[in-house]
């Protein structure tokens, strides 16, 4: 049955916006799809709104325009407007399908059927349609895949996959959003995402780091992660990943769910580096050095002064993940006193600087740094207390080494 009742919150049903655009374009034109809707059936909500609308783009633009509503065409023909509000993140694409396909792009062909644009869609979870009410048009049997937790391809799986190689890494993405067991898979989906997977060496490593992220965060992590090894597929995202053990995999899903202590869960346990990690997948020079501090960090923090020293050196997101991740590993409850000054504890100010460095102890250019270290590091140790008298007499008690 395609068109179907399903009792659900459409969470999008009282937003002004919302109806707007369905009074403007006619309910019979324009209906929600994809993530949006997906997630509506699992009781959850999203910022995201995806439209299918019966429309061209030309006429869609000159309707938004007339109600003065603000969009942004960056579709390069392909149908796509977005609308960005306060409550939702909108993209409005015509009905359409694909008259010829290279890898990621497309050229299309505007069309007036729903089911035809369904087709084009990459899972059956992902082409469930809804109007204003939560009247679903589900040509695929979507909402009975998502019921059984299982991803599927709409139609042949490689014909989805030429269409777009992210799909293969999309695949996984969602059996760690949904599956949990390996009856949940579809088999002929697994199958050809197995015989296909080293094409996701052929895509943009931007592409796959974004889709790699969501992956890693999601609900089944491990089970997803168990499927790619069982299938020697790791190696294809990160090389050295494969040598992860079953273990190390399975303790992914009791991770806090944050990308940064993941990711620098799986460099622990794998000991890839950091560096060859950004050349798999970009994760940005920034986050390299943010990764290379995290796991430089040696021993547990079992006081809430070093945890004030970690934080005063290496600021708070790195202090803080170190501290998670390397309890997770330990099997060490978290500490709340411990947790709060990572949070909290604002780091003072070293109570000199250079200048009372160079007036006390007449020296200039590298030198200056070493003996300001030395009150620092002195400072640290005593617990942040020392105040500035008691800093400046510690500076007029160093003894500089003599010039030759």
């Amino acid at each position: 049955m395609r068109n179907k009742k399903i009792k659900f919150v459409p969470f999008w049903k009282k937003n002004n916006l919302v109806l707007k655009l369905f009074n403007i374009f006619g309910e019979k034109n324009i209906k929600l799809v994809g993530g949006a809707v997906r997630v509506a059936l699992n009781n959850t909500k999203t910022k995201d709104l995806d439209f299918a609308v019966n429309m061209r783009p030309d006429l869609v633009k000159q309707k938004l325009e007339k109600n003065n509503i603000k969009f942004k065409d960056k579709s390069k023909g392909h149908g796509t407007i977005s609308i960005f509000s306060k409550d939702y993140v909108i993209e409005i694409t015509s009905l359409r399908k694909d008259i010829k396909t290279f890898g990621r792009k497309a050229k299309v062909g505007f069309i007036n059927s729903f089911e035809e644009d369904a087709k084009r869609r990459d899972f059956t979870i992902n082409s469930i349609y809804s109007d204003l009410e939560g009247n679903l048009f589900d040509p695929f049997d979507g909402v009975k895949d998502l019921i059984k937790n299982k991803i599927k391809f709409i139609g042949i799986p490689i014909n989805r996959i030429k269409e777009d190689n992210l799909r293969l890494l999309r695949y996984f993405r969602f059996v760690g959003a949904y599956a949990s067991n390996e009856e949940q898979l579809h088999l002929a989906s697994l199958s050809a995402c197995v015989e296909n997977f080293s094409k996701i060496k052929t895509l943009s490593k931007e592409r796959v780091q974004i889709e790699f992220n969501k992956l890693l965060l999601s609900k089944n992590v491990g089970f997803a992660f168990s499927i790619l090894k069982k299938h020697n597929l790791l190696n294809f995202l990160i090389d050295g990943l494969q040598k992860m053990s079953n273990k190390s995999i399975s303790s992914l899903n009791e991770l806090p769910s944050e990308k940064i202590i993941r990711i620098a869960y799986l460099i622990k346990v794998t000991k890839i580096k950091t560096a060859d990690l950004n050349k798999n997948i970009k994760i940005g020079n920034s986050n390299v050095v943010k990764l290379q501090n995290i796991l430089s960090i040696k021993g547990l923090i079992k006081s809430e002064n070093k945890a004030k020293i970690n934080k005063y050196y290496y600021g708070e997101e790195v202090a803080l993940t170190n501290y998670k991740l390397n309890q997770f590993i330990n099997k060490k409850k978290v500490n709340n006193k411990i947790l709060n000054v990572l949070k909290t504890w604002t780091a003072p100010k070293l109570p000199i600087n250079g200048d009372d460095v160079i007036k006390y102890k007449k020296i200039n250019g590298k030198e200056i740094g070493v003996v300001l270290s030395k009150i620092e590091r002195w400072w640290v140790k005593n617990c942040f207390l020392p105040t500035r008298k008691e800093c400046l007499k510690k500076l007029k008690s160093i003894k500089l080494t003599p010039r030759c």
